[in-house]
């Protein structure tokens, strides 16, 4: 089972300790969702977002960003009208559409959005799926379990993969070229969801064999083919310490 999200790469995030980035990404995660000015988190998210395009370059950031665009589109357009405190900014008969706090509130949604987006695409582009699961492991949780949560993440990608190249093979058999209306076109989409589901069901003995491979449902112990070695494990988690600080002074005094 090869996870379609890592990217080999010669990068520092690339070298870093898997341990120190799961704890760095958590903590990332942890600050988006508290309350913090604006200016905090645009910080951190272009912080995140340099560091993506220093290991992974510029298209693989904008990539990541693409796929979250519908979300951040009906963001801007549905969380104004249900924040109307500040200074009114554009009013429709005694309706408040768009104020301060409306925009204040969309910016931070935009952010913490994005932030959490780049940071777990940073994460999983740059940590091998092996090593995830060792992370997990020397975190003590169960290798199980560990297992569980790296085929979902496996999943999630590989079926959008297979749903694209799906509804690509469904219009080259397509004849006709005119534009079809929204209700067409979601009624086509109907065979292409078939389609996946169908590859997914086939998928499943293929998916039970690696699963009897790597042991699981056996009593004996198993073998590791990789390891976890870090030479400067210490070193690392020291900068991480620093990191962290450096992080929380700059949230409680923006």
């Amino acid at each position: 089972m090869i996870s379609a999200s890592y990217i080999p790469g010669k990068s520092l995030i690339h070298k870093s300790d898997p341990r120190i980035k799961l704890l760095l990404l958590l903590l990332t995660v942890t600050l988006f969702f508290l309350s913090l000015s604006i200016a905090a988190m645009s910080i951190y998210y272009f912080l995140i977002a340099a560091l993506t395009i220093y290991s992974l370059g510029l298209n693989r950031l904008l990539q990541a960003m693409k796929m979250i665009l519908p979300i951040l589109i009906f963001v801007v357009i549905l969380t104004p009208p249900f924040y109307k405190g500040g200074d009114s900014i554009f009013i429709i008969k005694n309706m408040v559409i768009l104020s301060s706090e409306g925009i204040s509130q969309t910016l931070k949604l935009i952010l913490r959005f994005s932030g959490i987006t780049v940071s777990f695409y940073l994460f999983f582009a740059c940590t091998s799926i092996n090593y995830f699961i060792l992370t997990l492991e020397w975190f003590k949780l169960p290798y199980n379990a560990a297992l569980i949560i790296t085929i979902a993440l496996r999943f999630i990608p590989s079926m959008i993969m297979s749903y694209t190249n799906i509804k690509d093979a469904h219009k080259l058999r397509d004849t006709n070229t005119v534009k079809s209306k929204l209700h067409t076109r979601i009624k086509n989409t109907f065979p292409t969801l078939v389609s996946v589901l169908i590859l997914a069901i086939k998928s499943i003995p293929s998916l039970s064999m690696a699963l009897e491979l790597r042991g699981i449902g056996l009593d004996t112990e198993r073998s590791r083919y990789s390891v976890i070695i870090s030479k400067n494990m210490v070193l690392q988690f020291i900068l991480s310490g620093v990191i962290v600080s450096v992080v929380i002074i700059i949230a409680v005094y923006m």
